[in-house]
């Protein structure tokens, strides 16, 4: 009984004491595009944070049409019914609007919606200084991650941020105190909020 006692005391008394990053996510709701993310950060070490698998969808350059100017392509006429033939546009969820990708003057899409997948997790070490974190093009489908000073420009290949603000004070040997602002972005528009919500 007295050693289940002291393990059940190191055991809560350890874990009391482990302090976390203060989190914090910023989400914006993706309405009509295809942008969307799911790339979760969590504080796996004193001064070290860790984002799983996850992934990143591009909005790509496109207009979308309303419902008026989206019904002769429902059954198959017009511009937009041929575009939706050619793959050079596609229906929005409910299959009632179209968002059709823009062309350059040979017919070429700009910029076509891709999704980016981090691979595994990966681990930032993280030093005092005042930090952004980019997700930038990898290889193939794949993306990775830099971590630069705010001072910095961007890199190439960015994709978006992932972590908006990282300003770790001089001395910090501890992320906990710290407030680390991640970027999310869902898909949808946001829910209606009550008649007293803010």
């Amino acid at each position: 009984m007295k050693n289940l006692f002291v393990y059940l005391l190191l055991l809560f008394g350890l874990s009391a004491g482990t302090a976390t990053a203060d989190i914090v996510i910023t989400t914006i709701y993706a309405g009509p595009t295809p942008l969307k993310s799911d790339c979760p950060v969590t504080q796996t070490g004193p001064m070290e944070l860790t984002v799983s698998r996850c992934s990143w969808t591009t909005t790509g350059t496109a207009r979308v049409f309303s419902r008026i100017k989206s019904l002769p392509a429902q059954i198959g006429l017009g511009d937009l019914g041929q575009a939706l033939r050619e793959g050079k546009a596609e229906w929005l969820p409910g299959h009632q609007r179209v968002r059709a990708w823009l062309r350059d003057d040979q017919g070429n899409i700009i910029d076509r919606s891709r999704t980016r997948v981090l691979p595994g997790p990966a681990v930032l070490a993280i030093v005092p200084g005042n930090w952004v974190v980019y997700m930038v093009d990898g290889a193939g489908a794949t993306m990775d991650l830099m971590l630069r000073s705010l001072e910095d420009t961007q890199p190439p290949g960015m994709i978006d941020y992932l972590i908006l603000s990282l300003n770790v004070p001089p001395g910090t040997t501890d992320l906990s105190t710290v407030k680390i602002e991640v970027f999310k972005v869902l898909s949808g528009s946001a829910p209606d909020k009550g008649t007293f919500e803010k």
